[in-house]
């Protein structure tokens, strides 16, 4: 998978891209990603991607200009077909992110996401999305809550989606039985877990997943969940 981030601040995911399994999918060429500047994408001489709002208001807002050249850039250089790619915008929506779009975004070959900032982005970002790539972008939100920006949403959708796909995980069940299953409706959650020592606190491990009866032990799980 090739995911392409569009940021005023790339350096916010260096550690991200160089820490535990999402680096390790990229040493193995599981994942690629590519961080763009949208100030690159300025017309003017002091690249100055924000501006105040029409109308008034409190803050600036990011214009869709620079936006807009980002995402075209990414589609142009990495020469996408436009039924292999998504362009998500993590911003606040009637659509909430879940694992059902987790799924979803783990078998695409290309997710491009575009983080905002301030008081957002000029809406005629949107407007040329819709426009021009209408099955391809979509805006959707963690919640209903305000974060600060865009890329702690946008690390979230990747860690949910990526974690999906085959080889980021080296155990596979790790994602095939666990919370919030497709198979499952969406309905499930996992049961509670213990490891060493068996007493703790004066809790006790379950008896059941002592005995080593994998069936026995298979009817506790599908019947304690929490």
């Amino acid at each position: 998978m090739n995911i392409h981030i569009i940021t005023l601040f790339p350096e916010i995911f260096t550690s991200f891209l160089e820490t535990s399994l999402i680096k390790k999918a990229q040493e193995k060429g599981i994942l690629q990603f590519s961080l763009i500047n949208p100030r690159d994408f300025c017309s003017d001489k002091h690249q100055q991607v924000d501006d105040q709002v029409y109308g008034g208001g409190a803050g600036m807002l990011i214009k869709a200009e620079p936006i807009v050249e980002a995402v075209k850039h990414c589609i142009r250089e990495s020469k996408i077909e436009k039924s292999d790619f998504k362009i998500l915008f993590p911003a606040p929506s009637t659509e909430v992110f879940s694992q059902k779009q987790a799924y979803q975004y783990s078998k695409q070959e290309h997710l491009i996401f575009v983080c905002g900032r301030y008081e957002g982005i000029d809406h005629r970002f949107e407007l040329y999305m819709q426009e021009h790539y209408p099955s391809q972008f979509q805006k959707i939100s963690l919640g209903q809550f305000v974060l600060l920006w865009g890329e702690v949403a946008t690390m979230t959708m990747i860690e949910a989606s990526t974690r999906l796909i085959p080889g980021v995980i080296k155990e596979s069940e790790s994602w095939q039985e666990e919370s919030y299953s497709l198979k499952e409706g969406m309905k499930n959650l996992e049961q509670a877990q213990y490891t060493r020592p068996e007493e703790i606190y004066g809790y006790k491990v379950p008896e059941v997943l002592l005995s080593g009866n994998q069936a026995e032990i298979k009817k506790w799980r599908d019947e304690n969940t929490i």
